[in-house]
C-alpha cells in the first residue's frame, strides 16, 4: 500500500470520526459547530453553520468535478481537501481544527506526490 493511499485512509477515518461526534452531539442538543467558532448569539451560530455547510458543499463539488475529469482520486482529493481547508480557514481563522485541516489537506498531496514520484522511479527502473 502507498503512502498516500495510507494518508488517504487516515485523513477519512479522522473525517468520519469528526462526523460521527458531530452526530452524537447533535442529538445530545449540543450545538455542532462550536468547534468552529463559538456564538454569542442565533443569528451568529446560523452563519457559523452555513459557513460550515459552504465549505463542505465546495469540496464535494470541487472533488466530484476532478474525479468526472478523470484526475487521478489521490491527486483530486488532495487539491479538494486543500480548497476545503483553505475555505474553513478563511470563514474560521487560524484554530486547532483549520489547522488540522490544513496539515491533512498538505500531507494528502505531499503523499501523492512522493507515490507518484517513487512509482515513476519503478516504472523508469
Amino acid at each position: 500500500m502507498s503512502i498516500n493511499k495510507v494518508v488517504i485512509w487516515l485523513v477519512v477515518l479522522g473525517y468520519l470520526f469528526v462526523n460521527v461526534s458531530m452526530q452524537l452531539d447533535f442529538f445530545a442538543g449540543r450545538n455542532i459547530f462550536d468547534k468552529y467558532q463559538q456564538a454569542n448569539d442565533a443569528v451568529q451560530a446560523l452563519s457559523i453553520a452555513q459557513h460550515a455547510y459552504y465549505a463542505k458543499t465546495a469540496f464535494l463539488l470541487i472533488l466530484l468535478i476532478l474525479l468526472a475529469s478523470n484526475v487521478r482520486f489521490g491527486l483530486g482529493f488532495g487539491v479538494a481537501f486543500l480548497a476545503y481547508a483553505l475555505t474553513m480557514l478563511a470563514f474560521f481563522g487560524i484554530g486547532a481544527v483549520t489547522l488540522v485541516y490544513l496539515g491533512a489537506a498538505i500531507a494528502l498531496l505531499a503523499s501523492y506526490l512522493i507515490s507518484r514520484s517513487a512509482s515513476a522511479k519503478h516504472t523508469a527502473g
